[in-house]
């Protein structure tokens, strides 16, 4: 029998047993507070450790996080029983741990491992602080307008108010974009409880009213409890839309941005604290948009290099083929097959027959029209699309006319190779490339520079320019 179901049930049964414990010994005690009170927290994160959810390092962060919080409790305890003390650094470093890494694991929540990406998880980063800023902002001086603020515990104190609304607003992102199911549910209900119960704390500390061991400390331990459940349910397959993601993400930042500008007009009317996520919030949209543009950027390049033959920097075939779906009636299309350079590279190697290849494409690039396209589509095969018919020969005749000065290779000399062109003018029938390679492999073997192809014939035909 699998031992997951016994651990499942095992934090809210250690829960009741508590209770029980409280309700027969009201006043507090080592076993109940220290060691069961905490018992049930650490079981808690062994359940989330074990659970179901389909994202490892998820459940796995929500494990460590409430084991971490346990451990700032356990401190907590020990020193409101114990004469030798623990330092305060071990119970806050617990309780201020538990947030950040929480924090992150619910982020993962709205994107699964198989869809992560680093601006979705700032993109949620942002929304949830953002969130926090505006949540702030109304009611974070109804747990803190009683500290005082001028040491270190109490600037502290700030700080669980504040990651409480991140958590929250955290929630309440993952039910807005994700959708309500029993998973999400879990999550809202245990961040809610958690919150709740950390702004009675800190009211009830305010007053002086709050006591060791209290009804309200139970608060803590269900919203654990919940977290844990909440990764033994399986969350919305849906996808998550990227501009409602981003529409989210600007609403947070427009909205810290008017917090920031009105606490620069009218500083009286908002907590200073407040300030402290919509800053954040601020940032993490800069550092958004530079991720975003530095990711368009690569897109862009990655997008040219994917139709830009490396070798020469023309277009190479994917590009090429691109453009003549697109052609129009009556632009001419040139195919060129170079002759003699395989001797070349057979005999001087590849890096010479590159340097060639270069060079016939620089050549060619200095006879081409603004509007034209000339690319290589392989070897040492090119192919250039000239705007309209008017004057096909004639371009055709100067591409040949290339090739008729040799070309100086560095360490070689000069080397002289020749083309045979194959040329076809659109005239609406498709099949360009097609009739242009036709037409340039009966200009090889007729020994020929230049054949166009003729639509009449089926064949290539020499043109007049040629001859003069």
């Amino acid at each position: 029998m699998s031992l997951y179901p016994l651990i499942r049930v095992l934090p809210p049964s250690l829960l009741l047993g508590y209770l029980g414990v409280r309700q027969a010994f009201p006043e507090k005690s080592l076993s109940s507070e220290l060691i069961l009170f905490n018992l049930i927290a650490l079981s808690a994160s062994i359940s989330a450790w074990v659970s179901q959810d389909r994202d490892l390092i998820a459940r796995r962060g929500v494990a460590l996080a409430i084991a971490l919080w346990t451990i700032g409790s356990f401190a907590s305890s020990w020193n409101s029983f114990s004469t030798i003390q623990l330092p305060d650094l071990v119970s806050d470093f617990g309780y201020v741990a538990f947030y950040p890494i929480l924090f992150f694991s619910l982020m993962r929540t709205l994107h699964p491992a198989r869809t992560q990406q680093r601006i979705q998880i700032l993109d949620s980063f942002i929304a949830a602080v953002g969130i926090s800023a505006i949540l702030a902002t109304f009611t974070l001086d109804i747990a803190i307008s009683r500290f005082e603020l001028s040491n270190a515990a109490g600037i502290l104190l700030l700080f669980y108010p504040i990651a409480d609304l991140i958590l929250v607003a955290c929630a309440l992102l993952i039910v807005i974009r994700a959708g309500i199911n029993r998973k999400n549910g879990f999550l809202l209900l245990a961040t809610l409880a958690f919150a709740l119960t950390d702004f009675i704390f800190l009211i009830r500390s305010a007053e002086g009213s709050y006591r060791f061991a209290s009804l309200v400390d139970i608060g803590w331990l269900i919203a654990l409890i919940l977290i844990a459940e909440s990764l033994w349910h399986p969350g919305s397959e849906r996808g998550i839309r990227e501009k409602t993601s981003i529409l989210i993400s600007v609403i947070a930042a427009t909205g810290s941005g008017l917090i920031i500008a009105l606490a620069s007009v009218a500083p009286q009317l908002l907590p200073k604290q407040a300030l402290i996520p919509a800053f954040l919030t601020l940032a993490l949209s800069f550092l958004r948009m530079a991720i975003a543009l530095n990711h368009a950027h690569r897109l862009n390049h990655e997008s040219v290099m994917a139709r830009t033959d490396e070798l020469t920097g023309l277009a190479n075939r994917r590009a090429f083929l691109e453009r003549i779906a697109e052609v129009e009636v009556g632009q001419t299309l040139l195919l060129l097959d170079l002759n003699g350079f395989k001797p070349v590279n057979d005999r001087y190697g590849h890096a010479t027959g590159d340097q060639l290849l270069q060079q016939v494409a620089h050549r060619l690039g200095r006879l081409i029209e603004s509007d034209w396209t000339l690319a290589r589509l392989g070897g040492d095969e090119f192919a250039l699309l000239t705007s309209s018919s008017a004057q096909a020969s004639e371009s055709a005749a100067a591409v040949s006319a290339a090739f008729t000065y040799p070309f100086h290779l560095e360490g070689i000399g000069d080397v002289q190779v020749g083309a045979s062109i194959g040329a076809v003018i659109a005239d609406g029938d498709g099949d360009l490339l097609r009739r242009a390679d036709m037409a340039m492999y009966q200009a090889k073997r007729a020994g020929v520079p230049l054949l166009f192809w003729s639509s009449t014939t089926q064949q290539g035909i020499t043109v007049a320019p040629l001859n003069r």
